[in-house]
């Protein structure tokens, strides 16, 4: 057999795995614009041509993070919610959702994956008091901490919201 169609085969062999774990495990894709809020949850701010990234505790002393503008944020006055444009897609799928520590979140924030084996996206918890607006390269942004008692923020030191509109940015109430 030749080395593509062995390459093929084990692409595919990936594929059906991923799909037979979804299935076992329910979980589903959601996306930012069909997200339903919670009941009295309102928006307070959102950037459909932002970027998010979750920033390692070990990383390189000097790195930069791409503006490819793909990336969704909208901020409640209970949560973050993070998506990406889907591959071929005008959606935006939801990435990751991240709460107050001083308030209420799921109990999938204490568990490793963070829910992403359940809920189809990750749950973090961020430290309110020790968020930070900065600049670096003439890209402002917005350092969320991370807390580090939750499982989900393994190996996980912020998550660095990337925006051309961080003026109007504020905080979960």
């Amino acid at each position: 057999m030749s080395p593509f169609l062995v390459f093929v085969a084990c692409l595919a062999g990936l594929v059906l795995v991923a799909f037979v774990v979804s299935r076992i495990t329910g979980a589903r894709a959601a996306y930012v614009e069909s997200f339903a809020l919670e009941t009295g949850e309102r928006v307070l701010w959102e950037d459909p041509l932002a970027d998010a990234y979750p920033i390692p505790t070990r990383r390189a002393l000097i790195t930069t993070y791409r503006r490819s503008r793909r990336w969704v944020v909208r901020v409640t006055d209970r949560r973050i919610i993070v998506g990406c444009k889907a591959l071929f897609s005008a959606k935006h799928m939801i990435m990751h959702v991240l709460y107050p520590s001083d308030r209420a979140f799921p109990d999938e924030a204490n568990r490793l994956g963070g829910g992403l084996l359940t809920r189809g996206y990750q749950t973090f918890v961020f430290e309110r008091a020790s968020m930070a607006r900065a600049s670096s390269n003439r890209n402002a942004f917005v350092d969320v901490s991370l807390s580090p008692a939750r499982l989900s923020s393994t190996n996980l030191n912020a998550f660095r919201i990337y925006s051309d509109r961080l003026e109007s940015f504020c905080l979960p109430e």
